[in-house]
């Protein structure tokens, strides 16, 4: 690697990790305020407090990366445009992209590098951060596993293969009812519960009865009330713990709910975006480069920040807007989690044929 190259990626590397640690004290202190009351509530001691966040890291270092990357390449090119440092390479006759390759296999090497912390290190952590909500802050005990969802409360164990929010509808629903020490008393089976007058109400089940010696008497019965679950709007984090999940075992869970019936199409959104997202990494830079050599000399920090705000707006909002598509059936699920990265890498593209070499 040339000097000139090696140059670049310092003070690429350099602003990208002040932009990164940035961000990162500005989302954990707003964390920090968020969890303040609960941590000093239930008297969380100060070293599991900060295991507590520490545990978060990974997850926000990748939700923040695409946006720390544009403006690294934002404000990185910016100053060496402001202080004549592109002339200066442009006069000594060397190809200018020639000379910024480097950054474009920096940012495809940050996206490898997100897709396996998401598919190691996040997934645990955040189960992690959920196993220390359970202990000090008393939240139902629950899991996401490619079985489905699990919840644990003081009635017995549910089991919950999909939950529908919009129609409030719980699906492959089963319930173990357990006495103590560890016997199954009960086990209670529905495909379908509906929210209904303020509870949870079966469209008819299957139930099994055991008895002391272990035996089993099956029987059908009709509409009868599910007690001891949490309500739809409690039950929305617990459906979030399935984003918690690596590539391979949101995969699984998948094909178990296919093979099953249910649709999966919105899980399989998340699926795709598992690769997706990563890849805006490289897509940032792709873009970062030539806008910021478009504005040249008139380029600084300020204008850095405020392209890389409307950037990572505009790409939010086509996120937010294919990914409603794609939950209603309106697109197939990997164009809804494609499309946002297409769009963007066809914008980046075309914005180098005005790039003055």
């Amino acid at each position: 690697m040339k000097i000139l190259e090696r140059y670049i990626l310092a003070e690429f590397a350099k602003l990208l990790l002040i932009s990164v640690l940035s961000f990162m004290v500005l989302f954990i202190m707003v964390d920090l305020f968020e969890n303040m009351d609960n941590l000093m509530k239930h008297g969380v001691p100060l070293f599991s407090s900060v295991f507590f966040f520490i545990y978060k890291v990974p997850f926000i270092m990748v939700q923040i990366s695409p946006v720390a990357v544009l403006i690294a390449v934002l404000l990185s090119l910016g100053l060496f445009s402001r202080h004549g440092e592109i002339t200066a390479v442009k006069a000594g006759g060397v190809r200018l992209l020639r000379v910024l390759l480097p950054l474009l296999v920096s940012g495809l090497l940050i996206s490898i590098a997100v897709i396996i912390i998401n598919e190691s290190v996040t997934p645990a952590a955040l189960k992690k951060v959920d196993a220390f909500r359970q202990q000090w802050f008393g939240i139902q005990g629950s899991a996401f596993g490619k079985e489905g969802m699990w919840v644990r409360t003081s009635r017995g164990i549910f089991n919950i293969r999909q939950i529908d929010l919009e129609k409030n509808e719980l699906r492959g629903f089963t319930l173990y009812e357990i006495e103590k020490p560890f016997n199954l008393k009960r086990r209670i089976h529905s495909k379908v519960v509906e929210w209904k007058d303020g509870k949870w109400v079966t469209a008819g089940a299957t139930v099994w009865n055991f008895n002391e010696k272990g035996e089993a008497a099956k029987q059908e019965v009709g509409a009868i009330e599910v007690t001891g679950l949490m309500e739809p709007g409690d039950l929305a984090d617990v459906e979030n713990l399935q984003k918690n999940m690596g590539f391979m075992e949101l995969r699984r869970y998948i094909q178990g709910l296919e093979a099953d019936g249910y649709d999966a199409s919105r899980y399989r959104i998340d699926l795709y975006g598992k690769v997706a997202f990563p890849l805006v990494n490289f897509i940032m830079v792709l873009m970062g480069i030539p806008f910021a050599l478009k504005t040249g000399r008139h380029g600084g920090i300020a204008v850095g920040v405020g392209l890389s705000v409307v950037i990572a707006f505009s790409y939010w909002v086509v996120f937010a807007v294919t990914r409603s598509l794609g939950q209603t059936g309106m697109i197939p699920p990997m164009l809804s989690a494609a499309f946002p990265d297409i769009l963007f890498f066809a914008v980046g593209a075309l914005m180098y044929g005005y790039v003055r070499q």
